[in-house]
């Protein structure tokens, strides 16, 4: 919404100064002949900024280029002011000699779609204002009340459509707050998923070779301490014992483990570099989980995306008070600006997943033709 509000108000900011070039002579009756110039560069360089921003960019900037677009726009009209000559337009002319009247709450309309109505709402009364003063000027040459009647009519068209545009604005967001939800229940119910999967293979294992042995040492003769720790095991395998509580904290030998597990369970070609300072240095338990999960989800995504031929690698280093972990490829690459935020691995399974851990942050290098760059890191807060 917020891009197709962009693409269609520059466009028509840039159309309009192009066909008031046809009224170059009634312009500079009125007004001094830098005045056309100035004000068609103006507002032409911000619309055009907003333009490529909206088509080609990631559309963050188009509620700064849409104010920017504002001040251009007003700016037109108060150097229409300095540059007026004293004399009224005769009745013959239309509204050409003022241009931007046909473009000075155009960028209300973008405003729209990223500011709250106060912003947007003080921005068109101002350049209305601004722009009744300069039309009684142009149509009267003094100072009266016919520039600001036409522009009270104007303010309330512009209040209609704006009102319209904030309730289509408030419904469009809350569908976008339905779809996060979603895709984080999606991807919740895929790790279950993926989890019980797991564990219904490692429970088969347990069941037919572990447990068989176990009961073959506890029911034979054996030392003492061996059928002892027999029977605590398989106590624990039959929930007979507490409960199983995941531990608060996990060791960077323990970490590396798991984290070498996953790679290797998506990829084995994957290339592997951890370095660790100390193996008994701890880390809070979520952390490693969503570490391990972030790092796994990267390299998936290289496997899946970087193309047939490119090649993977796990670098990284543990310490005491940093994890910084890199996934790096070789492969075609993308623009992680054009990523569509509905795109879950990304967004929910990388980024989001490691900002959430105190001390953690996650960030995507890439382009095309030039591979990817996935980095990882926490620092201890």
């Amino acid at each position: 919404m917020r891009r197709g509000a962009a693409v269609c108000m520059a466009i028509t900011s840039l159309l309009v100064p192009t066909l008031m070039l046809a009224y170059y002579d009634q312009v500079v009756v009125l007004v001094e002949v830098w005045w056309l110039p100035v004000s068609i560069s103006l507002v032409g360089g911000s619309a055009t900024a907003l333009l490529l921003d909206a088509s080609f960019g990631n559309g963050r900037r188009v509620g700064p280029l849409s104010l920017l677009l504002g001040v251009a726009n007003a700016a037109a009209v108060v150097l229409w002011l300095v540059a007026w000559k004293g004399g009224a337009a005769p009745s013959t002319y239309g509204s050409p000699p003022i241009w931007p009247a046909n473009t000075v709450v155009l960028p209300a309309v973008v405003m729209a779609t990223v500011y709250r109505p106060r912003v947007t709402v003080t921005y068109t009364a101002f350049v209305l204002i601004l722009l009744a003063t300069a039309q009684q000027y142009v149509k009267q040459g003094q100072l009266g009340t016919i520039g600001y009647a036409n522009s009270l009519l104007t303010a309330t068209l512009v209040g209609v459509f704006l009102t319209v545009e904030y309730s289509m604005m408030r419904a469009l967001r809350e569908t976008d707050a339905r779809r996060d939800r979603i895709l984080a229940a999606s991807a919740n119910a895929a790790s279950r998923a993926a989890r019980t999967a797991e564990r219904e293979r490692l429970d088969a294992v347990v069941r037919d070779g572990v447990v068989a042995m176990l009961r073959l040492v506890s029911e034979n003769p054996a030392d003492a301490e061996t059928r002892r720790e027999a029977a605590t095991a398989l106590a624990d395998l039959d929930g007979r014992s507490a409960p199983y509580r995941p531990p608060l904290h996990v060791s960077a030998r323990e970490s590396v483990l798991r984290l070498r597990e996953a790679v290797n369970a998506i990829g084995d070609d994957t290339m592997i570099d951890l370095r660790v300072d100390d193996p008994e240095i701890e880390y809070p338990h979520v952390l490693v989980e969503s570490l391990v999960d972030a790092a796994a989800e990267a390299v998936a995504n290289a496997v899946t995306h970087a193309g047939p031929g490119s090649s993977r690698a796990l670098v990284g280093v543990f310490d005491a008070h940093l994890i910084r972990l890199r996934i790096v490829d070789d492969g075609v690459g993308f623009d992680p600006d054009r990523v569509p935020p509905d795109r879950a691995g990304i967004e929910l399974g990388i980024l989001r997943r490691m900002r959430e851990q105190p001390g953690g942050g996650a960030w995507i290098d890439s382009s095309a033709s030039d591979g990817t760059m996935v980095s990882l890191e926490w620092r201890r807060p």
